[in-house]
């Protein structure tokens, strides 16, 4: 179809009107999928050549072959690779509604309701949490935002206290399982990051007792200043959730900062799961909590909330052209890290009004229960193991054969990942925890049932017996760099192939 004028995408009536149909085709592929998509067998071509112009209805026909045909669709019911929910429908139509407006959430005259329902977001998650109607927080593009703001609060506060001390004294202490954005923070904030005291954890990737008190110790008989402690809600690897009584303990002997990284386990306050380590959340001095994982809105939706008002001040920027000295609070992008910023507010103030806290508690409730299930399924398994019960609603497991060494359990466990999403079928991640490589299964999708997780420890185990086929075929042994081999149709020994 031959390209019409520039100016005749902006008719909106007449445009929407002849894409309904084919864009509701796309949409309905993406929103009810038949298999997993899988990457594609080679690079497409996405260059961006000449001066000639495509139709719209030919660009979108492009889009569905080159790039929905191999996104990852995390609606699939075997689809458990990533901390990624299947955005519901009212996120959908709010992305679609706020693409439209295309508000700047900035100032005022940009966008005049978003200050107000951000605020209003925000002061539901600090109620979720525990915090007083005097807390703050804002909306983030995500955890890593959120946990370098909290670390420069931190640093603000921590200069304040000790206006002598030298930039290489400062340390923030955290888990060696916390997030990688803590080394961001630490370098972007110019301490660089040896500033990052990393505390061991046990073979199963949990911190022990005492472990971060004697760390501090180390820390201040070194003449080090840690202003910093996180706890983190929900590792990234095995969803462990720390022991916050413990971090506050030792923020506390400091006269330091404590954060806690929720931004995965947030929603763990929703249905008072662990509510021996969740209600100390509320004592903490700031919190990361993503929507865009537990609370099931597109990303990217992040939050950072503070525990007290007063610490926005070290935020707060100002413009003549647009954020003005002594005018109210309308203009939210005072405190913002951002400048322009998408009008996410209204996708999860939409979410909210229709989930609610009970539809959220059911959400994150069945999900829990989906990882404990899939937990017993693999220990029914004999050659699965399990690398401990979950704390949320992540496992890490790991195919054994007692012929092979670890370095060969590592490559297999590598391997059937990797195979695994090349077909396709059931798409899981992998980690690596004290040097042992685990398959890692996210449970953040309400579709899946109790019914489909025989299917998909079956599909991984056949995967693996297939490889371990070859293994043992191979003079070589099995490493890293061992060619990839299809899964035969029955479970029986097959040849390589190149």
């Amino acid at each position: 179809m031959s390209a019409e004028s520039p100016f005749s995408s902006f008719q909106a009536p007449v445009t929407a009107i002849r894409l309904y149909r084919q864009v509701a085709k796309v949409v309905t592929r993406i929103l009810d999928p038949k298999r997993n998509s899988s990457p594609p067998a080679s690079r497409s071509d996405f260059s961006l050549n000449g001066h000639g112009r495509m139709s719209l209805e030919d660009v979108i026909t492009e889009v569905q072959e080159k790039v929905i045909a191999h996104a990852v669709n995390g609606r699939h019911v075997q689809s458990v690779a990533h901390m990624v929910p299947p955005p519901p429908m009212v996120s959908v139509v709010a992305d679609t509604l706020i693409g439209a407006m295309n508000q700047c959430a900035f100032i005022w005259e940009e966008a005049p309701v978003a200050a107000d329902i951000e605020t209003e977001t925000i002061r539901w998650l600090n109620q979720i949490i525990g915090y007083s109607p005097n807390a703050f927080g804002l909306l983030t593009s995500g955890g890593t935002t959120s946990n370098l703001l909290a670390a420069y609060l931190a640093l603000c506060q921590a200069k304040e206290r000790s206006p002598s001390a030298t930039s290489d004294r400062y340390c923030l202490i955290a888990s060696d399982q916390a997030h990688f954005s803590v080394d961001k923070a630490a370098a972007i904030l110019g301490l660089g990051r040896e500033a990052v005291v990393r505390v061991a954890t046990d073979h199963l990737g949990k911190l022990q007792p005492g472990e971060i008190l004697h760390a501090t110790d180390q820390a201040l008989a070194a003449g080090r200043i840690p202003f910093l402690f996180i706890c983190t809600a929900g590792t990234t690897n095995s969803g462990a959730v720390e022991p916050t009584g413990e971090f506050l303990q030792a923020a506390h002997y400091c006269n330091a900062w404590c954060h806690v990284d929720a931004a995965h386990g947030g929603a763990l306050r929703l249905c008072n799961a662990l509510p021996e380590k969740t209600a100390l959340w509320a004592q903490a001095d700031s919190i990361s909590w993503d929507p865009h994982k537990g609370l099931y809105v597109s990303y990217a939706v992040g939050a950072l909330l503070l525990k007290e008002h007063s610490a926005r001040r070290h935020l707060e920027f100002h413009s003549e052209y647009a954020i003005k000295q002594n005018e109210d609070e309308l203009d939210a992008g005072k405190w913002h890290f951002e400048g322009s910023r998408r009008f996410e507010a209204l996708k999860l103030w939409m979410a909210i009004k229709h989930f609610g806290i009970d539809g959220y508690r059911e959400l994150t409730a069945h999900c829990l229960w989906l990882a404990q299930e899939c937990g017993a399924c693999i220990h029914a398994t004999a050659d699965l193991q399990l690398l401990c019960e979950p704390d949320a609603n992540i496992i890490c497991f790991r195919f054994c054969d007692p012929t092979l060494n670890e370095e060969e359990l590592n490559a297999l466990n590598g391997g059937i990942q990797k195979a695994l999403f090349k077909s396709g079928s059931p798409l899981v991640s992998s980690t690596r925890i004290k040097g042992r490589v685990w398959l890692r299964a996210v449970f953040l999708n309400p579709n899946l049932q109790s019914k489909h997780l025989a299917d998909i420890v079956e599909a991984i185990r056949h995967e693996a017996l297939a490889q371990v086929a070859c293994v043992q075929q191979s003079k070589d042994g099995y490493n890293e760099n061992f060619p990839r081999y299809k899964p035969s149709p029955e479970p029986q020994r097959v040849s390589p192939t190149t």
